[in-house]
């Protein structure tokens, strides 16, 4: 084997063809399930979006629970007080109290309410009607009312 140099850049061309080809093959190869990186930005855009379509329906459901609890909420005060002012009358109370009574459960809102009613019907005593004569001051006035007139008789 005799060596000959290489003097133009076909000869060198010609020389690596092989060489270059089998080194093109093997990383054509070695990358054949790789992709290119537009194609990367082009899922990345999508997966954007998709992303955000998600996020803006999630949003949309957030605000759909949120005003169904609102509303829940809204219905379990409509019946605490339905449930308080049936305790407050059913005490002898007047609708007016049921929103005083205190307690979380009916138990304590109907203890609360027995108390309560203990409270107005001690405090609210009446004096009896038909008498003529309030105690203290009608005697005072009469006595006075006398010796008044004996004075302008004399």
């Amino acid at each position: 084997m005799s060596f000959t140099p290489i003097e133009t850049q076909e000869q060198f061309d010609a020389a690596i063809k092989d060489r270059l080809t089998r080194d093109r093959e093997a990383y054509a190869k070695r990358f054949e399930g790789f992709k290119s990186p537009e194609d990367v930005q082009a899922i990345t855009d999508q997966l954007n979006s998709k992303i955000k379509s998600l996020e803006d329906a999630a949003a949309a459901t957030q605000a759909v629970i949120a005003e169904k609890d609102a509303k829940i909420a809204e219905g379990e005060t409509y019946r605490t007080d339905l449930e308080k002012t049936r305790i407050a009358v059913a005490a002898g109370l007047d609708m007016k109290y049921a929103k005083r009574l205190n307690g979380s459960t009916a138990e304590e809102w109907k203890k609360d309410a027995e108390e309560l009613a203990k409270d107005f019907r001690t405090a609210h005593t009446f004096p009896p009607l038909g008498n003529p004569e309030p105690s203290g001051s009608g005697k005072a006035t009469r006595t006075q009312f006398a010796d008044w007139l004996k004075e302008q008789i004399s």
